[in-house]
């Protein structure tokens, strides 16, 4: 499956892939959306035992800059993006940065999530 790969430039945030560029905002407006510079994944206490998850507390802190720029994403999310605009505000900031950061999110706290 084709993958989007994160590029910025000037600041500005896109997902791009086999010839096509979709501009998600600004990466100081996808940090803002996220909630900060760095989001805090929680485990339980089964999911702590896994050898891969290295921590006491069961919490895991993300750099959330590194990670948007560097995660790749599905054709799926690109195809939602495109139907927010970037001119239209949500919480103060672009719809599409949002909805990006949103999606963002989700893919952090199913990290979390017990495998149903």
């Amino acid at each position: 499956m084709e993958r989007y790969e994160p590029e910025t430039h000037d600041g500005t945030l896109s997902l791009v892939g086999d010839g096509d560029r979709v501009e998600v905002g600004s990466l100081d407006d996808v940090v803002a959306a996220v909630g900060g510079a760095t989001y805090t994944i929680e485990y339980d206490e089964r999911q702590r035992k896994q050898p891969w998850l290295d921590t006491d507390d069961g919490r895991l802190d993300v750099d959330v800059r590194d990670a948007v720029t560097s995660l790749k994403h599905t054709p799926e999310l690109v195809d939602e993006l495109r139907d927010h605009d970037l001119s239209t505000e949500r919480y103060g900031l672009p719809e599409r940065t949002v909805v990006f950061a949103d999606r963002f999110v989700d893919i952090l706290e199913r990290q979390g999530r017990e495998h149903e």
